[in-house]
């Protein structure tokens, strides 16, 4: 009689391993790895990072792991940063032809909502599904961009979910999504995808959160995984505490998704009782947080659960992190929209309830996912770094600058001290030279973008086109340092090394500043700009009350 042999990959080194008896495998010993991805997420959001508002869970998640403090996104907004987090690329990087038609090779490219993710550049789950692992994504995606060829049903704004027409049509849309997921990342499932924010959604009755269709969607990949052999990666990526107000979910009938009726998630709702009650006195704003959090909180308990149910605990890397923190720095390079909470949990390997003040990245998952599979020949091909020497020694240094970029504006950071060069593009700096604008453009060179313009009222400096910041004594960059001759050897340093990562991109971004962004015309502009204000923006004081910034100590 034959006998089958199963050769399996270690983390190191190729292994095989012969049957015993039959026709079985002997499981894949590789770690498996869950990323636990949330949407715009502030350390004062979290307990275990001195907050004030209760996440037991995560907290629980944290006494386990490793929590690291100088965590960085690669870019301030949700779509580049889960492209980041996915290829293990700066979003610059992104080659797809949309952005290249509209930002050539010989032009500054700028980073926003722009990068959407595509066979043009390998994602993790591609790389570990070619290579033995079940790969999965759930939640939200917002990196994708459908194929022209692609039959996609239109859903109508007025579409009643309860129709089984329309009910028919929710499914054949959500398939449509599934199946671009899994062709642009190369993942072998899809579920419960939402293609955007839910309250992007084209069906006005289903512009709400819906978490236990999130939660489903990870526990039955978790389920899928349970039958197989080989390990799992599952990126599973949650709506908290991105709007529409989180509260608002608990007035729906949650049975109703994005991917038709769904009886089922009723299984995997959070305590809804409980959370309302936390709720009863406070103001919007703060209950849009707190419930945001509570079914964040709720959706981590329940997969560390399955996890530990399955007999995976002690094999499974736990990745939670968030794609960027929160307004007043949201789509800027300051530390409010780059820095963000992140916790890895992986027993018997990182010791319990450690602090790592390491500078780390969003980009340094992917090679550190690599190295672990077997895969350490790809580690070259992205940006990031391994973690697994901060994972053995929480005080070892695998870098020592953070690059960043946001619209048009790159820097650089060794943790103390920050430099950010904002660089208009050219047509803008021309138009306001010949008077056929009187406002300067922000960091994103759009008029009028919410998240800019909030930005524009906290932070002073916001339109000077070089900044130095000393984030030891200046933690909220409100004084910008930048001729203080004191400085000018730093100034000198980080400016060497932003070059040595402009050089890497084939887009350019020309450090020389034009002398007009140093005279009174341009002064004059960026004060018209900032005049424009906030009061515009329809969802600011309902989902986030007054910003305090820099907060009151």
């Amino acid at each position: 009689m034959l006998t089958r042999r199963c050769f399996l990959k270690t983390a190191g080194a190729a292994a095989a391993s012969t049957l015993l008896g039959s026709m079985t495998c002997a499981r894949d010993t590789r770690p498996n790895v869950v990323v636990l991805f949330s949407d715009e997420l502030a350390f004062e959001f979290l307990s275990c990072y001195g907050g004030d508002i209760e996440t037991p869970n995560i907290d629980k998640l944290a006494s386990q792991g490793l929590i690291f403090t100088n965590a960085y996104s690669a870019a301030p907004m949700c779509t580049p940063s889960r492209f980041s987090l996915l290829t293990g690329l700066y979003p610059g990087r992104w080659r797809h032809s949309r952005f290249l038609e509209e930002f050539p090779d010989d032009v500054p490219y700028s980073i926003a909502w722009n990068t959407f993710i595509g066979p043009e550049n390998i994602a993790i789950t591609q790389r570990l599904s070619q290579n033995g692992y079940l790969t999965g994504v759930t939640g939200k995606w917002h990196i994708g961009s459908f194929d022209a060829d692609r039959e996609v049903p239109t859903l109508d704004p007025e579409d009643d979910p309860a129709d089984p027409a329309v009910d028919e049509k929710l499914r054949q849309h959500q398939a449509a999504v599934v199946e671009q997921v899994k062709k642009d990342v190369g993942c072998d499932m899809a579920i419960n995808v939402s293609w955007d924010n839910f309250d992007s959604f084209p069906v006005k009755r289903l512009k709400y959160h819906n978490f236990p269709w999130i939660n489903q969607g990870a526990i039955t990949f978790l389920e899928a995984a349970k039958k197989q052999k080989k390990p799992f990666f599952l990126y599973a990526a949650t709506t908290a505490v991105h709007g529409p107000a989180h509260h608002d979910m608990f007035n729906h009938d949650l049975t109703y998704t994005p991917g038709g009726k769904n009886d089922d998630v009723l299984n995997y709702i959070p305590p809804v009782e409980e959370i309302k009650s936390k709720l009863a006195s406070e103001p919007p704003w703060k209950s849009h947080k707190i419930a945001g959090m509570a079914c964040l909180d709720h959706h981590v308990e329940l997969v560390l659960d399955k996890i530990k149910e399955m007999g995976q605990e002690d094999n499974t890397i736990v990745i939670f992190l968030a794609d960027h923190n929160v307004e007043p720095g949201k789509a800027t390079c300051y530390d409010k929209g780059n820095r963000v909470p992140m916790i890895i949990k992986w027993p018997q390997k990182i010791m319990p309830g450690s602090t790592s003040e390491a500078l780390v990245q969003s980009v340094d998952i992917v090679p550190t996912l690599l190295e672990l599979a077997g895969l350490s020949a790809a580690v070259e091909q992205v940006d990031g770094k391994s973690l697994t020497p901060v994972f053995r020694h929480p005080a070892s240094a695998i870098r020592t600058f953070v690059y960043l970029e946001s619209g048009y504006s790159r820097a650089i950071t060794d943790g103390q001290f920050k430099y950010i060069a904002f660089r208009p593009p050219r047509d803008a700096v021309e138009a306001m030279k010949i008077g056929l604008t009187k406002f300067a453009p922000n960091h994103l060179n759009v008029d009028r973008q919410a998240h800019s313009h909030i930005a524009i009222e906290h932070f002073p400096h916001y339109f000077d086109v070089d900044q130095l910041y000393d984030l030891a004594r200046d933690p909220y960059e409100q004084k910008n340092i930048i001729d203080d001759p004191r400085y000018a050897d730093k100034l000198a340093e980080l400016k060497v090394e932003l070059e040595k990562r402009l050089a890497t991109f084939k887009h350019p971004f020309d450090l020389a500043v034009d002398p007009f962004l140093s005279g009174q015309t341009y002064r004059r502009y960026a004060a018209n700009t900032r005049a424009i204000g906030t009061d515009y923006i329809p969802w600011l004081p309902r989902d986030h009350g007054t910003i305090v910034w820099p907060p009151e100590e």
